[in-house]
């Protein structure tokens, strides 16, 4: 694969006339080019980069010390590093091999396409238009998504009837909330934008217009404005072109959002060339292409397909993710067939065209999930770090975007995260039930009535700030009166819990849960390729940490009116879903474009160039390229208790 390092890394040069060491120069190709295109809102200059390099940079060191564990050479050193030039990159060689000691380093640029500073952002009005017109759209989508997160498989049994109630019933309450929140949303927006255009008041508002505009103008300026669309696929094609000439080094492109709308249309209208395109939380199906940019199709999928030189396409959605709600299809097909062989894998066909598919777990959120996918080491950077490291054979007919062999960390990373969307639920239902006795206990207090300048009894109505908490000593549900103080009391209570809980507490034990070894004070990791605590550890401590601040604490101050029957049912129900159903893995790319159709009689063919053929073949046979060899240590990474997680293919569920 293009030119190796030769010898150490530890190898000095020359000494200069200075008397300090020469470093040997940096090879100029590299083997290997991993471009990071960024989403919608403005990015600053190396902030993708850096945003995705670092990590991904700890995930190929940590792969590394897999692939070769014996070895005193370097297993990956950064030799250059320029994060804010023009353009940001930093080119980095990994150790893959060390046969008869001769270590075999892979050289790998890391570098970003941005298009920040090439448009202006369309107006608070027009992009308020688009998004009132793109609202339903969303929302459907959502509900889709949150349905088939939520199959009850296709078993009919007495547990299917459960999990078939447990779909119905929630996903209701997510359409019904999810209506009032979006249809809030859009008002309270619109009267912010009202409110911009009043002198005094206006000017402080119109900031929060403009952020509103330079957040979401992006997807209205690539649907409306062709000109501004076509300076955005320019700064990608500019990018990916450095290497057009360079067949022998591997390009990688990693889009993300609407970055993965222009990067789609930049490579399936053969715009530019690359080996890989991952796109995570991918915009594509949702935006589109941008106007006369080129090509006929409207259709991604389609395009793609057609594309003699189309690049391996591998799709990474949260399984919460609004914004690629799921699977992508071609528009005759639709989603709905690739939903049900995901998640039904015994069913018949194989859900028609379309990339390689892959749901992960984020943070089991709408909106977060869509921001995250730089921070899940376990389902998307350390496969992505085994595609650029170990690649898979180019005749392989499985998944690309391949887990790590053996590794215990995947359901431990899957319950944990599944943990956030119940300790929400959790959260709110502890602090509704645990509100009225909060309440009353607060306004007994001396120091409270105090601080809130209640009046002595008798003296008259208290101040309108204050009568919320001097009006006591009681609340109560049944008191509708009530209800305000309680609802914001709920509020209040169950962000602290939720804030705290699936915060810090959450971050620091999933971290920890994320490492394949142990955190080192002079390297990355520990070299010595000793794992990390068993990662249930962390699943146990957080789950102790919420049954005790979520639950015992609300109960204590409840108590007695809360019946303690009712916290144990609701904490063990509430809990067991986090273990369900968990398996769900990634569905290979289908690349068969239409059924067969009946043979017609042969016609004579006049000479000329062949026509042509969608094919089945990896990317760089159908450049005409001969498959690459990667040697490593093994032809795949070990099966150990660090490493890895064979894909089940067999198995679904959410």
């Amino acid at each position: 694969m293009g030119k190796r390092a030769g010898g150490s890394l530890g190898d000095a040069g020359g000494v200069n006339a200075t008397g300090r060491r020469e470093q040997p120069e940096p090879p100029g190709q590299p083997d290997h080019v991993v471009v990071f295109v960024h989403g919608m809102g403005r990015a600053l200059k190396g902030g993708t980069l850096q945003e995705w390099a670092q990590p991904l940079m700890l995930s190929l060191h940590d792969l590394s010390l897999d692939l070769v564990p014996d070895t005193t050479q370097p297993h990956l050193v950064i030799t250059k590093a320029n994060a804010v030039g023009d353009p940001p990159e930093v080119l980095v060689k990994v150790l893959r091999g060390a046969a008869d000691g001769t270590p075999d380093y892979l050289t790998v640029l890391m570098t970003e396409a941005s298009w920040g500073r090439d448009f202006e952002p369309a107006s608070a009005a027009s992009t308020y238009s688009w998004a009132l017109r793109t609202a339903l759209r969303v929302y459907l989508r959502s509900l889709q998504l949150i349905k088939w997160n939520l199959y009850p498989g296709r078993q009919r049994n007495f547990r299917w009837f459960g999990a078939w109630l447990r779909q119905l019933v929630l996903t209701s309450l997510a359409a019904f909330a999810g209506f009032f929140i979006l249809l809030a949303v859009l008002v309270v927006l619109l009267l912010i934008i009202g409110l911009a255009w009043i002198p005094g008041p206006g000017r402080w508002i119109g900031k929060l217009v403009s952020l509103f505009a330079d957040f979401l103008g992006d997807p209205q300026v690539w649907k409306r404005k062709p000109l501004q669309a076509a300076a955005m696929r320019q700064r990608v094609v500019d990018t990916l072109q450095r290497w057009d000439n360079c067949p022998e080094t591997e390009v990688t492109v990693v889009a993300h959002s609407q970055g993965a709308a222009i990067t789609g249309q930049v490579l399936f209208q053969n715009q530019a060339r690359a080996t890989n395109f991952v796109s995570v939380g991918s915009g594509l199906d949702l935006l589109g292409y941008a106007q006369w940019g080129g090509g006929a199709g409207e259709d991604p999928v389609t395009d793609w397909l057609a594309n003699p030189q189309r690049p391996r396409w591998i799709n990474v959605w949260g399984k919460f993710d609004f914004v690629p709600a799921g699977p992508i299809s071609t528009h005759a097909n639709g989603p709905l067939p690739v939903f049900g062989k995901i998640y039904a894998r015994d069913s018949e066909g194989d859900g028609g065209p379309g990339p390689e598919e892959h749901p992960v777990y984020n943070r089991s959120a709408l909106i977060y999930d869509h921001i995250v996918y730089s921070k899940n080491r376990v389902e998307v950077l350390d496969p992505l770090a085994r595609l650029i490291l170990d690649p898979p054979q180019p005749a392989s007919a499985g998944l690309a975007l391949r887990m790590l062999d053996g590794d215990r960390r995947l359901r431990p990373h899957r319950v944990m995260v599944k943990s956030l969307g119940v300790t929400r639920l959790l959260a709110v239902l502890t602090s509704g039930l645990s509100a009225p006795a909060a309440l009353a206990w607060l306004g007994s207090q001396e120091w409270a009535r105090n601080l809130a300048a209640c009046g002595a009894p008798g003296e008259g109505p208290d101040p309108w700030w204050s009568a919320w908490l001097c009006s006591g000593p009681t609340y109560h549900w049944a008191h509708w009166q009530d209800w305000g103080v309680l609802a914001a009391a709920t509020a209040v209570f169950a962000g602290v819990l939720v804030g705290l809980l699936n915060g810090p507490v959450w971050g620091v034990l999933h971290n920890r849960l994320q490492r394949m070894r142990r955190p080192s004070f002079t390297q990355s990791s520990d070299p010595t390729g000793n794992p990390p605590a068993n990662p249930w550890w962390c699943v146990a401590w957080y789950l102790l940490i919420v049954t005790v601040v979520a639950v015992a604490v609300p109960f204590l101050l409840a108590w007695p009116d809360l019946p303690w029957v009712v916290v144990v049912v609701l904490v063990v129900a509430l809990w067991a879903l986090c273990f369900t159903r968990t398996s769900i893995t990634g569905l290979p790319a289908r690349t068969v474009l239409q059924e067969a159709q009946p043979v017609a009689p042969a016609q004579p063919v006049a000479p000329g160039p062949a026509a042509d053929v969608v094919r089945n073949l990896p990317p760089a046979v159908e450049r005409g390229e001969q498959p690459m060899a990667h040697p490593t240590a093994s032809e795949s990474l070990p099966a150990n208790t660090v490493t890895g997680a064979a894909d089940q293919r067999s198995r679904s569920g959410s």
